[in-house]
C-alpha cells in the first residue's frame, strides 16, 4: 500500500516538474495510479491552477476534487453525491489542517517566495491526501465516459 502512495507522490511531482499545473498533477496522478483513464482530465483541470488564476482556492485541492469526482461518482450521478461530497469536504479539511489555509494567494505568501519549492510540496501532499480519501471510499460502480472507476 505504501508503494501506491509513493507512486502518486512521484507522479504528481513529475507532472509538476514537467510544467503541468497543480490541479492537473494531482488529478492525473491519482486517476492514473488507480488505473483510471485520464482522457480529458488535462483539459478539465487546466483552468484550476494558481487558484483559478485568481488566487482563490488552491489548484491542488481543485485537482483532488476532480479526481474524487472522476473516480467516485457514477455515470448516472446528477447533483450531489454523498460519497463525493464527504470526500471533497474531508480533502478541504485535511488540506487546511496541513497547510493552515486553502487560499492560493495566502499559501504563496505563507510558505515560500519560491514557486517551485512551495507549490511542488503542496501538490505532492494534496495528491497523497486525495489518494487516502479515494482508497477509503472506493466502490465498484462504473465511471463516466473517459474515466474508469476504482
Amino acid at each position: 500500500m505504501q508503494d501506491l502512495y509513493e507512486e502518486v507522490r512521484s507522479r504528481a511531482g513529475r507532472y509538476f516538474d514537467e510544467g503541468y499545473n497543480c490541479a492537473q498533477a494531482v488529478a492525473l496522478s491519482n486517476i492514473e495510479a488507480l488505473k483510471g483513464r485520464a482522457d480529458g482530465v488535462r483539459q478539465l483541470a487546466a483552468g484550476f491552477g494558481r487558484g483559478m488564476n485568481a488566487g482563490c482556492a488552491c489548484g491542488a485541492v481543485c485537482g483532488g476534487i476532480l479526481a474524487i469526482g472522476c473516480l467516485l461518482a457514477g455515470p448516472e450521478t446528477k447533483g450531489f453525491d454523498e460519497t463525493v461530497e464527504e470526500a471533497a469536504a474531508e480533502l478541504h479539511r485535511r488540506f487546511a489542517a496541513e497547510f493552515g489555509l486553502v487560499c492560493c494567494k495566502g499559501l504563496r505568501k505563507k510558505l515560500s517566495p519560491f514557486k517551485n519549492a512551495r507549490c511542488r510540496n503542496i501538490t505532492v501532499t494534496a495528491a497523497a491526501i486525495t489518494l487516502d480519501l479515494l482508497l477509503a471510499r472506493k466502490k465498484p460502480s462504473p465511471a463516466p465516459v473517459g474515466v474508469h472507476a476504482l
